[in-house]
């Protein structure tokens, strides 16, 4: 199941970095050409044409301000399944590995915030129901995560007193 886990991760690592390069195009494209998407904008919004491009922008710079915390997340999640495959779980490096892993999962949590206020007032600007919800399971997952951090470093500083008394 670890190598299926740790493939899976290899995938959507490459998934990541292929959406935030999809993210830096259309972001260039809406940018640099504002009169391709304006037109369609100020048919279907009117008024608030200009207010639907930027949150577009916007939207597109949040989820690719997501990628350098996606990209750690996969990288320190792979890291730790090669030390459960080498029989060292409970290494030291892997409780900072689960630290960093948390610090991330917060940041991806503030972003969908942002996205959140983005949605709110796209919402109120254009009268469309643009979907975003609270993840109060996210925030949850942030507090585990430093949780299992500090478990896995009692678990490693155990491993090391138990191998100095062998």
């Amino acid at each position: 199941m670890l190598i299926f886990t740790r493939r899976l991760m290899l995938a959507l690592f490459i998934l990541n970095w292929i959406a935030a390069a999809m993210f830096v195009l259309v972001g260039v494209a809406v940018a640099l050409a504002p009169d391709a998407i304006t037109g369609p904008l100020v048919a279907r919004f009117g008024d608030e044409a200009a207010t639907v491009r930027y949150a577009m922008l916007t939207v597109l710079a949040i989820g690719l301000a997501a990628a350098p915390a996606v990209h750690l997340i996969f990288t320190r999640l792979i890291a730790m399944i090669d030390t459960v495959r080498a029989g060292t779980p409970f290494a030291p490096v892997n409780a900072d590995r689960l630290r960093q892993v948390a610090w991330a999962v917060l940041v991806l949590q503030l972003l969908d915030l942002g996205f959140g206020v983005v949605a709110a007032r796209l919402s109120a600007a254009t009268g469309e129901v643009m979907a975003w919800q609270f993840s109060l399971t996210g925030w949850l997952a942030v507090l585990l995560l430093f949780v299992l951090a500090r478990v896995f470093q009692q678990g490693a500083a155990m491993q090391d007193e138990i191998e100095g008394t062998v």
